[in-house]
C-alpha cells in the first residue's frame, strides 16, 4: 500500500470553502476509485488555514488511476484558487493499518 500526505495551506478567509470542497472530493475519490482505500482531511485547530490530507492507495497503479481520473483533473483548478501553499509526499505503508475499505 502507498500513503500520500498532502500538506495544504488555504488562503486566509478561504478555509471554509476549501474544507467543503476538499471533503466533497475525498468522498468522490472513495466512491469512484476502488484502489483508494482511505481519504481523510484534517484541519489544524491552532492554524485554521493549515490542512493535511491522508490518502491510502492499494498501489502505485491506484495512485496513477487517481491522478488520471476526470474528477481529479476537474478538481485541481477549482482548489488551486483557494490554496496559498501545497506540499505532497508519497510513502510506502510498513504497518498493517486498518483502512476504511475492507
Amino acid at each position: 500500500m502507498r500513503a500520500i500526505l498532502a500538506y495544504l495551506t488555504a488562503k486566509p478567509g478561504k478555509e471554509a470553502e476549501f474544507k467543503e470542497k476538499m471533503t466533497a472530493q475525498a468522498k468522490r475519490c472513495l466512491a469512484n476509485e476502488t484502489g483508494c482505500l482511505q481519504f481523510d482531511v484534517v484541519q489544524d485547530p491552532k492554524a485554521p488555514t493549515r490542512f493535511v490530507m491522508l490518502e491510502i492507495y492499494k498501489d502505485d497503479e491506484a495512485i496513477k488511476a487517481h491522478q488520471e481520473s476526470a474528477h481529479f483533473k476537474d478538481f485541481r483548478p477549482v482548489v488551486s484558487d483557494l490554496l496559498a501553499d501545497r506540499k505532497i509526499e508519497i510513502f510506502t505503508m510498513v504497518s498493517d493499518g486498518k483502512t476504511k475499505r475492507g
